[in-house]
C-alpha cells in the first residue's frame, strides 16, 4: 500500500490504529477474525484517489489496544467504537465496508445509526436476522457454526497460539499461499499482526456470543436491533465457497434490506477482497456510482 499513513486514534481511553490514504468523503473499512487492516490493501489502493480511505484495526487486534474483560468486546461497545471513530475523524457519515466480524458490527451499526452510513458494502458476513433463521433451520449452517462454540473454549486459544500461531496459519495463510493471493510480504504482515495482537482478545468477540442454547436460538436477531428494515443502499459481495456462512443466509434478505444488490462470486471463499480483488473493486465502483 503505497504512501498510506499508519495512525492511531485515542478515544474512550482506548487506542485504535488505522491505515489512512486519500482525501474526500470517508470510506471506512472493518475487518473480521483473524484479520486486520491489511486485508483491505487492494481496496485502499483502488479507492483512495476518490475517497478518504480508512482501514481500522478493531480493538484487540494488531497494534490497537487490547482491554481486558469480556465486557470490553460486547457488541454495544464495538458499535460505539465505530460511531466515535467517524466523528473523531471529522465526519458525520461514511461509506461503510465490512467483512466477517466487521460485518456483524457494521450491520448492527447501520441499523442503530443509519444517518452515519451513506452506503453499506458487506462481504461474507450474514445479516443478523437471516443468520439466526439459518441457525434454527439449516443443518449445514448449524454444522458450519460449531467452530464458534469451540472458539469459546481455552483449547481453541491454545491451539491458535502454539507453534508460532500454526492454527491461525492453517486458517488464513496456508490457503492464501496455495491459491496465490497472499505474497511473502502479506504472510509476514499477518505474522506480525498476530505477534502484536492477542488471541485472547480476538476470541473475546466469540466468547460474548449467545447462540447455542434453545432459548438463544429463539431470538430473531443475532444482535439486538430495534428496527426490522434497513433502508440505506446495501451491496453484498459474497464468496459462494465460504465454509463458514452458507449462501442461504442471503435468501429473503430483501425483506429486511429492500434497497439491496447482491453479487455472488462462484469460485471465491470467505474473503473475496483477498481472492478476487479486481472483480470486487469493479462491483464496488458500480454500486458507488449508482
Amino acid at each position: 500500500m503505497n504512501e498510506a499513513n499508519e495512525l492511531t486514534f485515542i478515544f474512550y481511553s482506548v487506542i485504535l490504529l488505522y491505515i489512512s490514504k486519500g482525501q474526500g468523503e470517508l470510506m471506512l473499512f472493518l475487518h473480521g477474525f483473524p484479520d486486520f487492516s491489511h486485508i483491505w490493501r487492494h481496496q485502499i489502493d483502488e479507492f483512495s484517489n476518490d475517497f478518504h480511505t480508512v482501514a481500522l484495526d478493531l480493538r484487540g487486534y494488531n497494534l490497537s489496544e487490547k482491554p481486558s474483560g469480556l465486557e470490553s468486546y460486547e457488541i454495544d461497545v464495538l458499535v460505539e467504537d465505530i460511531r466515535q471513530v467517524i466523528e473523531g475523524l471529522g465526519y458525520s457519515s461514511c461509506t461503510l465496508v465490512v467483512h466477517d466480524w466487521g460485518a456483524g458490527i457494521g450491520w448492527t451499526f447501520a441499523y442503530r445509526y443509519p444517518e452515519y452510513v451513506q452506503k453499506l458494502i458487506a462481504f461474507n458476513g450474514p445479516h443478523p436476522y437471516t443468520f439466526m433463521r439459518e441457525l434454527r433451520t439449516n443443518k449445514n449452517q448449524q454444522k458450519a457454526s460449531e467452530y464458534m462454540k469451540w472458539f469459546q473454549k481455552q483449547e481453541a486459544q491454545d491451539y491458535m497460539e502454539r507453534d508460532n500461531f500454526s492454527g491461525l496459519r492453517k486458517l488464513v495463510i496456508d490457503p492464501g499461499v496455495k491459491k496465490g493471493y497472499l505474497t511473502a510480504d502479506d504472510v509476514q504482515a499477518y505474522m506480525n499482526s498476530w505477534e502484536n495482537g492477542s488471541v485472547l482478545s480476538m476470541l473475546s468477540y466469540y466468547r460474548n456470543l449467545k447462540i447455542f442454547t434453545e432459548e438463544d436460538l429463539q431470538r430473531k436477531s443475532l444482535f439486538p436491533l430495534e428496527e426490522e428494515v434497513l433502508n440505506i443502499p446495501v451491496q453484498i459481495i459474497w464468496g459462494n465457497q465460504d465454509p463458514t456462512f452458507m449462501p442461504e443466509n442471503l435468501d429473503g434478505i430483501e425483506e429486511y434490506v429492500p434497497n439491496i444488490s447482491v453479487h455472488r462470486l462462484a469460485e471465491a471463499s470467505h474473503a473475496p477482497q483477498h481472492e478476487k480483488p479486481q472483480e470486487v473493486n469493479d462491483v464496488m465502483w458500480n454500486f458507488l456510482n449508482k
